[in-house]
C-alpha cells in the first residue's frame, strides 16, 4: 500500500519556489497564503515519509521534487528517493533520476550516484 505522505506529495506536486527568500510578514513580496500553505503541506508530507520507500513511491517523489532549496526539505525528499537504491540495479536508478522534474535535485542525485560508483571501483 502506498504511503499517505507520498500520495500527498504526488497530489501537491513540486512546491513553489522562493521558500528561502528573506521576506517577513508585512514586507512587500511576502508569498500569498496559498503558497505558504503549499510549502507547509509539502514540508509536513516530506517529514512523514517512511524509508525505505517502494519503487512506485520513488517514481512519484522524483516528479515532485523542490526546484530550489527549502531549508533542508530537499534532502528529506532526496533521502527518500535514494532509499530505493539497489547496487544490483544502478542503471534502473539512473533512469529514475533522469525523470526528475528538478535540475537541482537531479544534479544532486547524479553526483551522489557517481560518488557511490567511484567508491566501488
Amino acid at each position: 500500500m502506498m504511503q499517505e505522505a507520498v500520495l500527498k506529495i504526488g497530489e501537491l506536486g513540486a512546491p513553489p519556489e522562493g521558500f528561502e527568500e528573506d521576506v517577513f510578514p508585512g514586507d512587500e513580496g511576502v508569498p500569498p497564503d496559498e503558497t505558504l500553505d503549499l510549502w507547509e503541506a509539502y514540508q509536513d508530507a516530506a517529514d512523514s515519509i517512511i524509508r525505505p520507500v517502494t519503487w512506485e513511491e520513488a517514481e512519484i517523489l522524483i516528479k515532485c521534487c523542490p526546484t530550489d532549496h527549502m531549508a533542508g526539505i530537499e534532502w528529506t525528499v532526496l533521502h527518500g528517493i535514494e532509499s530505493v537504491f539497489n547496487p544490483e540495479a544502478v542503471e534502473d536508478f539512473r533512469t529514475l533520476i533522469e525523470k526528475c522534474n528538478s535540475d537541482m535535485m537531479k544534479d544532486m542525485l547524479l553526483k551522489r550516484l557517481q560518488n557511490y560508483i567511484r567508491s566501488r571501483e
